[in-house]
């Protein structure tokens, strides 16, 4: 029975290919048989296609009932029957090599033996261990930061007040705005000077900047205003101007001390 199974399971699209064509050879004889029943007139020929469609009919059923028979052996039988072992899989069984193993023979005693006082005593051999390499660490010092080459602190600035103060017309600006700051520890040297700068953006959108320099702590804006040959009133955008002090000296105008915080007034 297993062996049915399996010869079944293997062959099952073959066994399917030969019921079709079965079926339809039994088509085919149906066919014959009412085309042979409906083109004769005679009673032998009637009988004759009669018998032909039984015959047909009884194919059909049969082969329909075979191939009903081998779908259920596949899809039912076929995976609870055990795979038979197949002859041509058994090989020669495994022999497997002689191992011998080999037996501890007891090594002798050792027999204990009295070194004679007048012998030399054996040399104990210190291992040389590996002679540690010395790291030397070296601190790397960060590098100086910008604030640690200014030689004094930033200005404070005072006035003129209020911070952001609004002043009007040209002349009366230049003779009230007095830029002033402290400095307590500031102790200027020959080359060093307070630079007040001032900057604003003019009607162009364009970055102006206007300086002007004192060794006191305080700076008129009419100083900088008539030594410098140039227009401030009505110059800046929206009348606005920013200033900040910062200490600077000769030779490069190199500035020793912060920038202060930066004010701001309105002329106009």
């Amino acid at each position: 029975m297993a062996s049915l199974v399996t010869f079944v399971k293997t062959y099952a699209l073959w066994i399917y290919l030969l019921l079709i064509f079965g079926i339809l050879f039994g088509i085919h004889m149906l066919v014959d048989a009412q085309r042979l029943s409906r083109t004769t007139l005679f009673s032998l020929d009637q009988e004759r296609a009669t018998e032909q469609t039984y015959r047909g009919l009884i194919l059909i059923g049969v082969l329909l009932v075979v191939m009903f028979i081998v779908t259920g052996m596949v899809l039912f039988v076929a995976p609870l029957a055990p795979t038979p072992e197949s002859p041509l899989l058994r090989g020669a069984t495994a022999t497997l090599p002689l191992i011998i193993f080999p037996t501890d023979t007891p090594l002798p005693s050792a027999t204990a033996t009295l070194i004679p006082a007048t012998e030399t005593p054996f040399r104990t051999v210190t291992p040389a261990l590996p002679t540690a390499t010395r790291i030397v660490t070296r601190t790397i010092a960060p590098p100086p930061s910008p604030t640690s080459l200014y030689v004094f602190p930033a200005p404070k600035i005072v006035g003129p007040l209020p911070n952001g103060g609004v002043w009007t017309g040209e002349g009366q600006a230049t003779a009230a705005i007095t830029f002033r700051w402290t400095c307590e520890p500031c102790v200027l040297g020959p080359n060093d000077w307070y630079e007040i700068v001032i900057t604003y953006t003019d009607k162009t959108g364009a970055l102006k900047t206007v300086a002007g320099r004192t060794k006191d702590q305080f700076l008129a804006l009419r100083r900088i205003y008539e030594g410098g040959g140039f227009e401030l009133y009505h110059q800046a955008k929206e009348d606005t101007y920013t200033w900040f002090v910062q200490i600077k000296r000769e030779p490069g105008n190199q500035p020793i001390s912060p920038p202060s915080e930066t004010w701001k007034f309105i002329w106009h």
